[in-house]
């Protein structure tokens, strides 16, 4: 808790006005912590801003009509405050300032704080009853769900818990997520074996995992090659060990579905569809990859593209990058953007560890962790020209047709 000393001067008004946004700032930030918390701890003690004795002495007016607002405000919600006695100049006797001020209870604090906040701690609260009364899940477990569904919808909370009675009474293991019959549900609602719904079921069941079949990971491909002209896209859901085209000379590995689609022709040439960090499963999937001898990986020029080209090159692929350079950096900034595709601004991270990275695709990647250096974070695959691919690849010796 901070004070904003520099809000807390002018008119009565003024100061009584801010003295009271700080105040409810201070009793919702308290509020939030405490929404989740088993036990929780009240009063709530603010202590009000105290003044150096050279402050007071260069300033008594403002800290009186700080106090004085700092009286009213607790006078009129109902809260408690001690004072203290200060010495306002070697003969001008003792002056009263509060020194804080106790906000008793729960049904108090909701009453200072905004709509928004309060509405979110009555939800919170309503849902750990909920599930405190319903399951039998240890505390911790409870806190666990009640965070990973911070976000949820009351309808999303509701299915939840039906889902939990319905895993405790039926054995849906073997089946696939979308298979599982319970009554109104999605087929999509449990989502993949990462979502917060499956993670949330399986802490109030006590369980480490639901045990489904799982839909197999694949890897999307097509030959660039001319006289392999029309054939289908090819979909690998298991290693393939035997494929015609693993004895080809040339691989490109791409991370968006256009760029992929758009890949011209190139002699004794596939073009991998790496689709973000499925292409992990490629060593996997695609074995022989590993003796195609001009391999190049091309992704987005953001810290997960250059993340999955270290990750890529970990898993046995020896490639080359396309344009994941500081110097295609600069080149093609003009293009980047500061935005997620849902609006969000993009966030600065600390750097993981990148062994797979090379000295200059790694200074780019520090760039677009810090910051530093870059006017963007990410630019993405799409919006450099195939043109320019076409030239950097004939550069690393690709056939490319035209």
């Amino acid at each position: 808790m901070k004070w904003n000393i520099g809000d807390l001067s002018g008119t009565d008004a003024q100061v009584k006005t801010n003295i009271g946004k700080q105040l409810r700032t201070f009793v919702e930030q308290y509020l939030d912590k405490q929404r989740f918390a088993l036990f929780q701890v009240w009063p709530y003690t603010v202590r009000a801003p105290q003044p150096s004795k050279s402050e007071f002495e260069n300033d008594s007016n403002t800290y009186i009509t700080i106090t004085k607002a700092l009286r009213q405000w607790a006078q009129s919600h109902d809260c408690q405050y001690t004072e203290v006695f200060r010495l306002q100049g070697a003969n001008c006797g003792k002056t009263t300032l509060v020194k804080d001020i106790a906000v008793p209870d729960e049904r108090t604090a909701l009453r200072i704080a905004g709509r928004e906040c309060a509405s979110r701690y009555r939800i919170t609260r309503r849902r750990l009853r909920c599930l405190r009364e319903e399951f039998n899940a240890s505390d911790e477990a409870v806190v666990k769900v009640i965070r990973k569904l911070d976000d949820a919808t009351d309808l999303d909370f509701d299915l939840v818990r039906q889902a939990v009675h319905y895993f405790a009474e039926h054995d849906a293991s073997g089946m696939s997520p979308r298979a599982v019959p319970i009554p109104g549900f999605s087929t999509k609602w449990l989502g993949g074996k990462s979502s917060e719904r499956r993670k949330a079921i399986c802490l109030l069941l006590g369980r480490d995992a639901l045990d489904f079949k799982e839909r197999p990971g694949e890897i999307r491909l097509r030959y660039l090659d001319p006289a392999h002209r029309g054939y289908p896209d090819l979909y690998v859901t298991e290693p393939w060990s035997n494929a015609d085209c693993a004895g080809f000379d040339y691989a490109v590995i791409v991370e968006n579905k256009d760029t992929y689609q758009e890949m011209p022709e190139i002699e004794n040439g596939l073009c991998i569809f790496g689709n973000g960090r499925a292409a992990n499963r490629i060593a996997t999937l695609l074995p022989w990859i590993a003796d195609i001898p001009h391999v190049v990986y091309w992704g987005d020029m953001d810290a997960d593209g250059l993340e999955i080209l270290s990750e890529v090159r970990e898993s046995g692929i020896d490639c080359e990058s396309l344009f994941m350079d500081v110097e295609s950096c600069t080149r093609y900034e003009r293009f980047g953007t500061a935005y997620t595709p849902k609006g969000e601004r993009l966030k600065l991270r600390n750097p993981a560890e990148v062994p797979g990275l090379r000295e200059d695709e790694r200074a780019l990647y520090e760039s677009l962790c810090s910051g530093e250096g870059v006017n963007y974070l990410r630019i993405e695959q799409e919006r450099i020209p195939i043109v320019d691919a076409v030239e950097r690849l004939r550069a690393f010796g690709f056939p490319v047709a035209g």
